[in-house]
């Protein structure tokens, strides 16, 4: 196994956990909220607690920029950075600035779009990866490929 195919693993499996730890966080932001009742009854009451949705963001945002810079080595598409920035900006106004239900909203559609940029991180590296061995690649523009 060559150096770029062990790389190109490594990236893709650093994006399956970011989009896993991503969607974990929105799942625990928006259904143990409704479970608060019953989760103490199950010995789950940890789960509730305001430091595993800190845990869960922190890994989240952590994920998402260590997989992005690390992609974009490859790819080359800066754009990518925008799912980090914009996601960002939800989760850090959701937590900051706005109260009741619309925080809930804010970093659930936050973590969405780091799980988002997740995905198409790991679709422009195997597109890329794909160009290096010589196969036809149409970016996701539909204008061809410049790399």
């Amino acid at each position: 196994m060559d150096e770029k195919t062990l790389v190109a693993g490594q990236q893709t499996w650093l994006d399956s956990l970011g989009v896993t730890i991503s969607i974990a966080c929105a799942i625990q932001c928006t259904i143990f909220p409704l479970l608060i009742g019953t989760l103490p009854l199950l010995g789950l009451s940890f789960l509730i607690d305001d430091g595993i949705e800190k845990i869960f963001l922190l890994t989240s945002i952590s994920l998402a920029f260590g997989g992005f810079c690390w992609g974009f080595q490859y790819h080359k598409q800066f754009y990518i950075f925008l799912f980090l920035i914009a996601g960002l900006a939800l989760i850090l106004t959701g937590r900051l600035w706005v109260e009741g239900t619309l925080e809930l909203s804010f970093v659930v559609f936050g973590t969405l779009l780091l799980a988002s940029g997740h995905i198409l991180n790991r679709r422009l590296c195997r597109l890329c990866h794909r160009c290096e061995k010589g196969e036809p690649v149409v970016k996701l523009n539909g204008h061809g490929s410049d790399n």
